[in-house]
């Protein structure tokens, strides 16, 4: 019985892993900010300070709702 309990809950334990492991990689994924999109969208780029800020560190605005690396063109 004892061996059993153990099994099972190793596998949910490693299911909880492998699930954990794809939210990661989902949240990783470049994605600008709504005023940087809108910009973009007007064939512009965002003027706002952070956005600006964030930008020479190569990454998306998290201020302004973005997240990840800026996206390679």
């Amino acid at each position: 019985m004892k061996s059993i309990v153990t099994i099972a809950v190793l596998s949910l334990f490693a299911a909880g892993l492998t699930f954990g492991a794809e939210g990661k990689k989902a949240s990783s994924e470049s994605k600008p900010g709504k005023c940087c999109a809108t910009a973009t969208k007007d064939g512009k780029t965002c003027a706002h300070p952070c956005c600006v800020e964030a930008a020479k560190a190569g990454n998306n605005c998290t201020k302004c709702g973005g997240s990840g690396a800026l996206a390679k063109k």
